[in-house]
């Protein structure tokens, strides 16, 4: 062996504990950045929504009925803003828009006799803590649920929610969460009905932080 490739060798076994310690601090780093307790999830979660002021994102939704051989696809846009503004535009196969603000839920062509009618329901009120849910408000949530949170792959967060209210029992049997990316945002939904059947929300293209008027969350 000539004396410059032992000389490479040799600085190779050099580096070589160098490189193996640079992996294993990396490694323990990764390791303490999964959360291994729901709190400590839903405190990382918290963390990730501090600055959170919207949310704008492509779906498609999904809905399993026990009824039917064939899911129910339909895809749309969804747009959140803080505290609790939540737009949905169904596009396809039949386009629909659902405004909630709040506890004030709006269809635009539906009645206001009917919009008051659905803004008393337990199913406005889970939207309203589901529009909390997203901006962190992970407290207030427990106030209507039993919160599980837990580490998923990619170092994502999975919030499992069920229902304590008897009325909202009746509806859903839980609504699961699932946050990935850095910042932690919302990756998908999936609502689990007292029926058996369930409904799946995958988000894509999500932009945090964008520019969303407020009249955008009102009935033109």
């Amino acid at each position: 062996m000539s004396d410059e490739r032992a000389a490479r060798a040799h600085r190779a076994r050099l580096a070589l504990p160098v490189i193996c310690a640079v992996a294993i601090g990396l490694s323990a780093r990764a390791a303490t950045a999964a959360c291994d307790s729901t709190p400590a999830c839903l405190e990382q979660l918290e963390a990730a929504q501090s600055d959170l002021r919207t949310l704008n994102a492509r779906f498609t939704q999904t809905k399993h009925v026990s009824l039917l051989n064939e899911p129910l696809v339909s895809t749309g846009r969804f747009r959140f803003k803080r505290p609790d503004k939540v737009r949905l535009d169904l596009e396809t196969p039949q386009a629909a828009t659902v405004l909630i603000d709040g506890r004030n839920v709006s269809i635009p062509g539906v009645s206001a006799a009917d919009m008051q009618g659905m803004a008393a329901t337990p199913m406005a009120a889970m939207f309203t803590e589901l529009g909390a849910l997203l901006g962190g408000q992970f407290e207030r949530a427990q106030a209507h649920f039993q919160v599980e949170a837990r580490a998923v792959a990619d170092d994502g967060v999975a919030v499992l929610l069920t229902p304590t209210l008897p009325e909202w029992q009746r509806l859903f049997r839980t609504i699961g969460l699932t946050f990935a990316g850095r910042p932690l945002v919302i990756n998908s939904m999936r609502l689990d009905d007292a029926l058996g059947d369930r409904l799946e929300i995958e988000m894509r293209d999500v932009q945090r932080n964008i520019e969303l008027p407020d009249a955008i969350f009102t009935t033109p």
